[in-house]
Formats: structure tokens, sequence, C-alpha cells
């Protein structure tokens, strides 16, 4: 009689502990995993799950995205100082338009085809949101317009009060001469603000307004629930940082740090947006001198008085003596700082190890922050 051997019993892992163990995991190795069964896919494609891998993978693949131009447009995940294989050509989108990215959150990316420009006939305004590390991407309803309005900006951000994410377009819109001042002249801001829930536009009209947005910093344009850019007092030339609240749809005016370096005319080219420590912080280029960066925190969000001067960064000269402007700081509370040369070279400086390690790669436009995520562009699945 032949001896059968005996079988071990399968084991079942429970489902908790698959699922605990697939939120750690790369998005590219969960849409490699939803093949491999069923359940495994319906745990990945569920809202729930999507949220808890946010939070869970998110925090730890926390980068930036780099724009490209060469040899054609594309947008590249950097994690450290290391490309990793989140890399997608954008150059159907754009063809010869320059294309911009506007901003990133939730690991879905907003791009737009142009920015900075009169709206024509044959010059329209084409918005997009992505997810890099899913491939997918949405093109947008085209926003109401007339011929002849200015893009002004454009930002993108999420509404936790509404789970809605948003995109603001500002434009310039009609302008006459004031009769009573003649080298003042009286315009209007159009504000179209697109919501992902109702998938349509909502324009309003600010007649005369009292502060202008003037320009986008780099970094991490979204925080708290808004939008921020460069902005000016019209009356006063009071220079400060303008927010759009999208849960109220409201511009607001936050003050700089009561600083000389803040006072520059162009102090946004040396100046960049980050969260340090779960704060909104800016860092600047010294003006006295150039190769020193300081950290200011704005301890209490919205509180003029609360901007403290946290850090100060000095990054050594090199022999080339070029000097660098920041692009992004990540990664250990801003233990790296991201810069850029005068040729537009990426920079990466360590500011524990005093080591500077410079790429290929030239930056287009803006860098932004940016984690991976499996937030799907299927409106039954935002999360």
């Amino acid at each position: 009689m032949v001896k059968r051997e005996k079988i071990a019993p399968s084991f079942q892992v429970p489902d908790d502990v698959e699922i605990d163990i697939l939120s750690r995991l790369s998005v590219k190795s969960l849409l490699r995993f939803k093949c491999v069964k069923k359940s495994w896919r319906n745990f990945i494609e569920d809202p729930v799950f999507i949220a808890m891998h946010l939070d869970y993978y998110g925090k730890s693949s926390v980068g930036f995205l780099l724009y490209g131009s060469r040899p054609y447009k594309y947008i590249k995940q950097y994690l450290n100082c290391s490309s990793i294989d989140v890399s997608m050509s954008i150059k159907i989108l754009f063809g010869e338009s320059p294309g911009y990215m506007i901003g990133s959150i939730n690991g879905l990316v907003c791009l737009s085809n142009n920015l900075y420009f009169f709206l024509k006939e044959d010059k329209r305004l084409s918005i997009y949101i992505c997810n890099p590390s899913t491939r997918e991407i949405l093109e947008l309803p085209e926003c109401h317009h007339a011929y002849n309005d200015f893009v002004l900006s454009i930002g993108f951000g999420f509404c936790p009060k509404f789970n809605d994410y948003k995109v603001v377009v500002v434009k310039l819109l009609d302008s006459v001469v004031n009769v009573r001042d003649p080298n003042c002249c009286l315009f209007s801001l159009g504000v179209e603000v697109y919501s992902w829930n109702r998938n349509s536009w909502r324009s309003t009209k600010i007649v005369n307004p009292r502060s202008v947005l003037t320009t986008s910093f780099q970094g991490k344009g979204y925080f708290n629930g808004a939008f921020h850019w460069g902005g000016r007092d019209l009356k006063s030339s009071k220079r400060m940082i303008m927010s759009f609240q999208f849960d109220e749809e409201v511009f607001r005016e936050l003050n700089l740090p009561n600083h000389p370096d803040f006072q520059e005319e162009n102090y946004f080219l040396n100046a960049l947006i980050i969260e340090y420590q779960n704060f909104f912080s800016l860092i600047i280029k010294q003006k006295v001198n150039m190769h020193v960066y300081d950290l200011w925190v704005m301890k209490e969000y919205g509180v003029s008085d609360s901007w403290i001067k946290q850090l100060t960064i000095e990054v050594p000269v090199l022999e080339d003596r070029l000097m660098f402007r920041p692009v992004m700081s990540f990664e250990n509370n801003g233990e790296l700082l991201v810069l850029s040369d005068w040729y537009g070279r990426i920079v990466w400086y360590n500011t524990k190890t005093k080591q500077i390690e410079r790429s290929k790669e030239v930056l287009r436009g803006r860098s932004i922050r940016y984690k991976e995520s499996l937030v799907s562009l299927s409106r039954k699945k935002v999360v």
C-alpha cells in the first residue's frame, strides 16, 4: 500500500491583515496585484482603502514633480535625490503650447496648456487633472470666457468640507481709464471656479478689486484648504500673499513677514511656499547674502504677528560660483533643500551633511510637491 503524504491545511490570511499589508505598498505594485485575485481588486478600488493607502503609503512617498521639456514635454517624480518610476509624457496634451503644472493634492495634478495669455479664437484655455501614478488623465469642460480676457492665474485644491476637488481661474477683464485720475485704470477680475462634484464652472466678477494677484510662488501653492499667490494692494502697493479659500470660494489676504527681503519688487523669484512641520512657511534668499536662505514659519495660519524666522540655511559657494534659487523643500522637515542654478538645472543640498548633488534635469516652469496615490478620476471613487 502506498503511503499518502499528509497535506498541510491551507492558511487563509485574514482580510484585515491583507488590507493592512496592501495599504503600505506602492501604487505600481497595487495596480499589478489587482490581477492576482478578485478580492484584492475590490480592496484596491474601494474608496475607504484608497484613503487608507493615501494616509499610510502616501506619507512615505512624498517628493516632487519636475516638469521637463527635453527631448519632449514630460513630468517626472523625484523622491529624495532620485528619480523614481513615475514619469509620463504630456506632449500629446499641449502640442506647441508651453504647458504648466498648477498644483497637486492627494496625488492628483492640475495641468494647463497655457498661462498669462489673452484668450483668442485660436488660443483657448485647456485644463487637465491627471494622476501620474495611475496614468489617468481627465480634460475639464471649457470654462466661460470672452475673447481678449487675460488669464492671470490658476489654482487647484481640495475642499474637505464638501469632499470636492476644485480649480479656480482668475482672469483680467475689461479695463477703462478713470476719468478722475487718468493715471489709474478701472478694471474687473473674472473668477471661474470648477467643482468636481458638480462637473461645471461657476462664474463671478470682482469690480475694481482692492488688491490683485501678481505671481505664482514656487513650491506648495495649496495649504489649509486654500491656494496661494503673491499679491499687491493697488492703492498702497503693499506686497502680500493672496489666498483663495475653496470652501467659501472667496479671496483673502495674508501679510508677509515684516522683513526687508519681502519688500523687494521681485522677491517672489527668490521665495517659495513650503509646509514645515505642518505650518504654512516661506523660504527666501537673503538680499545681503545670496547664498543664505531664511525659513519663515507662520505659527498660526492667517495671523500676521505669528511669523517667526525658524531657520537660516547657508549653501556652500561652488567653484563655478553659480547663484541658486529655491525650488522645493521636502523630506525630514526641510532637511533637503531643492534649488535650481542659472541654467535651470536641479541641485540638491542636504542641510545636515552639507553635501550638494547636481542633476542634468532642467526645470521648466514650476516644480510641485507630490505624493503617490490611488485616487481615481472616476467620479465614483473620489476620496
